[in-house]
Order: structure tokens, then C-alpha cells, then sequence
């Protein structure tokens, strides 16, 4: 396995001033279609009458984003020919998912779930799935941009991006299908994202690694490489911390699926929702983002990770008594505000922790495969979230969502502080490398 504790390549003539801004925009694109695929869009299930077992269902499009790693290696091997060559390897890749991000969001947009859930169905399925090869592109452009003594500043960036896409596509959505309908809202994030696309393709610096082989022998040998980085990485990692990402995000997962459905049938507007949820909620996220980072700075990351996966996990606890409390907007502040934080500052620790053992010549590929790793379990539970709700009611199930992060907690505690993967690393290292972060929740 490469030693990560080589400094990544430079890119030359960008600053890290022009990094963190593009890495915040390519935030931006990357979060924008996450809430339209996932909590948004379960706020339009749900108001058109869709059951909660079937809402639970849907919530499998975000698989995609667990399978990402499946076209990660063609982007470490592949420049897709003259367009790649002209803009860029990673930029051309970045460019041809969020095409196809516009183009499924569009199609949502006119997938009225009440008239004809197919239809609705698919385009969420397509506008996930060419979402995650987006997050697949830009997670290995953040990691081969820059050295990792400056992957925190470029998480910290992505991650502002990222909630101010979420503000977008979570109130910005709920406000103007308030006022112009569905069709409008999700017509509106179309248009967003074909503009977003625009604006990056002239932001993102290139990478040292834009070319690509010129033989077929030589392009065969560049995508079998990454696979054997992959390997290595595999088998130099201990299983425990491999089994601590695939658990770490699973209480935020299962609450995320039944939240938007639980705000519902309480009987909370969309503008109340809009503004406690989606406002309050994600200038709370930015500030637990850098809260995150602050840690990152001052403990081990071992510590922050603990404090994580108990913050992200207690807050399940909030939503089961906001069930229990009904129509309180005290208690859906309350609660949203703690989620948020914490949320924040699980999605830092992991990210960063991520990134270091994503560092090597295939960062594409292995960024992708140890964010699948984290996001599959929890997704795959997501989808019988909604048959465990309707037999437990939402107070017990948010409860039982709070147990689920005691096996990701037993893991932390038992992990060694190094890291896996940094086991050549002083623990300083680990503190200067991550200054930032961020998350997924669908």
C-alpha cells in the first residue's frame, strides 16, 4: 500500500486559496441532488400519499451512492477521449455526471408521485445514480488535488459547499413548491444544477494525473492498477475499522428516511418545516462542521469519532420525543439543532479519517469504495424503515435507531489511535491533515 504519509502532487499555478474555492463549489454540486433524491422527496411522497413502507423503499435509490466505486476505477483509468483530454480527466468526469444529475432532476420534476409514481421512481433512481458517480469524480479530484496536509482546508470548503446546497435544495425547494407547486420546485433544482455545472467547469483546477494511456495494453494495465491498490488497501486495513465505517453513519441513516414522514403527520407546514429544518438546520450544520474541524485540530482523531457516533447517535433520541411532543415548534428547533451539530461532526471525523486512507495514486477508487463501505449498511436497512415505523409508531422506532449506533461506538473505543492506514503517522499528522468534513444522509 502507498505510504500515505507521502504528500499528494501539487497542482501547479492553483493556489490552495483556488482549491478551497472550487472544492467548495464542487460541494455544492455534490449536495445539491442529495435531499431532492432523499428527505425533499419524501416530503413530496408523503404529501401525495404515499405509504411509509413504500417511502422506505425508494430510499434504496440511495444505493447508488454505495456503488460508486464500481465506475471509480474507469475514472482513475479512463479520460473519456478527446472531451477528457481537452478539459481534464476528472473535470470531464465531473461534467458528464452532473449532465446527467440535470437531466434526471428535470424528468422528477414532471413525475407527479400521485399521477405516476414509475415514472417518479426511475428518475429519482437515474438523478442518484449519475449523483454518485458525481461524488465518485470529485471525491478522487479533492484527494489527488493536493497534498494531504491540505485535504482539511479542501474538506472544510467542501463541506460549506455542501449545507449551502442542502439550504438550496432543502428550504429553497420547500418554499417554492409552497408557493409554485412540485413541478416548479424540482424544474427550478434543474436549472440550478445545469448552471452549477457551467460555473465548476471553469473553477475546478486540473489534476497532474489528466492524461490517459494511449495503447489499449497500457489503458487494461491502468484500470487493473487501481483494483490492486484496492486490494492492498484491504488487506493492510484491520476489519475492525473497516466494520467501524460501514456502521458509523447507521443512526443518521435510519432517522433521515423516517424524519421527512414524522415532520408530516405531525402536521408541521412546509414553511415551518422549511425554516426550522432546512434554515436553522444548516447554519447549525455549517457551524458543527467547523466545530468538527476545531477538534480535528485538538484531539486524536480517534476522539473526535468517538464524540461523533455518540452525538449523531443520542440525537434519535430527540426525534423520538419530538414524536411524542407533537406540533412543537420548541421541540423541532431543539431537535433539529442538536441533529445538526452532530451530524456535522460525525460526517468531519469520518471524512477526514477517510481521506487519509484514501491517499495513493487510485484515490478515486478507494475514496470510493471506503465511502461505500460506510454508506451500504445503513442504506439497506433504510429500506425496511418504513414497515418497522408503521408497526412500532415513530417514538419507539427513533429509539431503537438510538441502540443502533452502540456496535460503530464499541469499535471506535476499540480502535487503535493511529488510524488504520496511518500506523507510520504520528498522531500530529492526523491533525493537520484534517481541519474539515462533512457527510451524506439521504
Amino acid at each position: 500500500m502507498s505510504d500515505v504519509s507521502q504528500p499528494g502532487p501539487q497542482v501547479a499555478g492553483a493556489s490552495i486559496t483556488a482549491k478551497r474555492l472550487a472544492s467548495g463549489m464542487l460541494g455544492y454540486a455534490s449536495g445539491l441532488p442529495l435531499l431532492l433524491v432523499g428527505g425533499t422527496f419524501a416530503f413530496w411522497l408523503r404529501e401525495a400519499g404515499v405509504s411509509l413502507q413504500v417511502i422506505g423503499l425508494l430510499s434504496w435509490a440511495s444505493i447508488a451512492y454505495s456503488l460508486k466505486f464500481l465506475v471509480a476505477p474507469l475514472m482513475d483509468a479512463y479520460a473519456l477521449g478527446f472531451f477528457g483530454r481537452l478539459v481534464g480527466r476528472r473535470r470531464a468526469w465531473i461534467l458528464l455526471a452532473q449532465t446527467g444529475v440535470t437531466v434526471g432532476l428535470a424528468l422528477m420534476a414532471f413525475g407527479d408521485p400521485a399521477a405516476n409514481l414509475t415514472l417518479a421512481a426511475l428518475a429519482c433512481f437515474l438523478t442518484a445514480g449519475a449523483s454518485a458517480s458525481q461524488d465518485a469524480a470529485v471525491d478522487g479530484w479533492r484527494v489527488e488535488v493536493a497534498g494531504t496536509e491540505e485535504q482539511g482546508l479542501l474538506v472544510a470548503a467542501y463541506q460549506l459547499g455542501y449545507r449551502l446546497a442542502m439550504l438550496t435544495a432543502g428550504a429553497g425547494a420547500l418554499y417554492i413548491a409552497q408557493g409554485f407547486g412540485w413541478v416548479g420546485a424540482y424544474s427550478t433544482m434543474a436549472a440550478i444544477m445545469a448552471v452549477v455545472a457551467l460555473v465548476t467547469a471553469t473553477l475546478v483546477p486540473k489534476t497532474p494525473r489528466d492524461g490517459e494511456p494511449n495503447d489499449a495494453a497500457a489503458r487494461e494495465g491502468a484500470l487493473a492498477a487501481p483494483v490492486k491498490d484496492l486490494v492492498a488497501l484491504v488487506k493492510t486495513t484491520p476489519i475492525a475499522t473497516l466494520a467501524m465505517i460501514g456502521l458509523y453513519r447507521v443512526p443518521d441513516q435510519l432517522a433521515n428516511v423516517m424524519s421527512s414522514p414524522l415532520y408530516k403527520d405531525l402536521g408541521f407546514t412546509n414553511v415551518e418545516i422549511a425554516n426550522v429544518t432546512k434554515v436553522f438546520g444548516v447554519v447549525l450544520g455549517i457551524a458543527g462542521a467547523f466545530l468538527g474541524g476545531f477538534l480535528l485540530t485538538r484531539l486524536r482523531p480517534k476522539t473526535v469519532l468517538i464524540i461523533g457516533i455518540i452525538a449523531s447517535a443520542a440525537t434519535n433520541l430527540f426525534y423520538s420525543a419530538l414524536a411524542s411532543a407533537g406540533h412543537s415548534i420548541a421541540w423541532l428547533t431543539a431537535t433539529i439543532g442538536f441533529d445538526n451539530v452532530a451530524s456535522a461532526i460525525a460526517g468531519t471525523a469520518l471524512i477526514a479519517f477517510m481521506s487519509k486512507l484514501a491517499a495513493s495514486e487510485f484515490s478515486a477508487t478507494r475514496y470510493a469504495v471506503l465511502s461505500s463501505i460506510y454508506a451500504l449498511p445503513g442504506h439497506l436497512l433504510a429500506g425496511g424503515s418504513g414497515f418497522v415505523a408503521s408497526a412500532t409508531g415513530f417514538q419507539l422506532y427513533f429509539v431503537l435507531t438510538f441502540i443502533s449506533g452502540l456496535p460503530a461506538l464499541l469499535l471506535c473505543l476499540a480502535m487503535r489511535d493511529e488510524g488504520a492506514g496511518d500506523q507510520r503517522q504520528p498522531a500530529q499528522d492526523h491533525e493537520r491533515a484534517a481541519e474539515g468534513g462533512d457527510g451524506q444522509g439521504a
